[in-house]
């Protein structure tokens, strides 16, 4: 007997599948946010003249966008645990993990939007009397902002899908929430339907808005 879709246990927990949406932008959000202050940091050190600065941040970079992204979130959460006896909550877990990781991909994001700014820029803010960190903050920043907007967009999409890796420690995101009631109903095909269709959704919401940020920046 064909099997025939359902989608009435789907609406009837439609408010679970929503709420839990609270946990997969909650991550997303943690990820850019803390990913980008490690990654606009390990970019100002590639950009240093200091040799040992810049071997340190490469071999961050280097470390941590090497690692599968499950093997490094089950290390952290299990193999941590069981060597120093340190239990990590599921959400910091998770909200670690997504950090380190995107703060090696924000890095070179933030390092190469810095560089397409003219070395000539630097010189004439410098002869001006403004710091080192007032030309960053005033001169070179703002400009890169505006270059780097597509590949942060990729990645806050990079991030929301990926914030499904962590239902396997059990953080009720989207994903987990879906995950539990197409067990509890027999009914995986619509659950997992449902949740590819929101994702889908929230990225294509995402994508629009991150043009339109670009192209207000571009004739601003």
């Amino acid at each position: 007997m064909p099997y025939v879709p359902d989608f009435g246990p789907v609406f009837r927990v439609w408010d679970a599948l929503l709420l839990s949406l609270r946990f997969t932008f909650l991550l997303a959000i943690l990820a850019m946010l803390f990913g980008s202050i490690i990654g606009l940091f390990l970019a100002i050190l590639r950009l240093s003249r200091f040799r040992l600065l810049r071997a340190a941040a490469g071999l961050y970079i280097n470390f941590f966008r090497g690692i599968p992204q499950m093997v490094y979130l089950v290390w952290l959460y299990f193999g941590i645990a069981m060597v120093t006896g340190i239990d990590f909550e599921p959400i910091l877990a998770a909200a670690i993990c997504l950090s380190t990781q995107y703060g090696g991909y924000l890095a070179e994001i933030f390092r190469s939007g810095i560089e397409a700014i003219g070395k000539g820029q630097t010189e004439a803010s410098m002869s001006m009397g403004l710091t080192a960190t007032q030309n960053y903050r005033y001169v070179i920043l703002p400009q890169a902002l505006r270059i780097i907007i597509p590949p942060l967009g990729n990645m806050w999409v990079g991030a929301i899908k990926d914030s499904a890796l962590v239902s396997y420690l059990g953080v009720m995101e989207l994903m987990r929430t879906a995950m539990l009631q197409a067990n509890i109903t027999w009914r995986p095909f619509e659950f997992y339907t449902t949740t590819a269709v929101i994702y889908v959704l929230i990225v294509w919401l995402s994508s629009t808005l991150t043009r339109r940020l670009e192209q207000r920046l571009q004739y601003a």
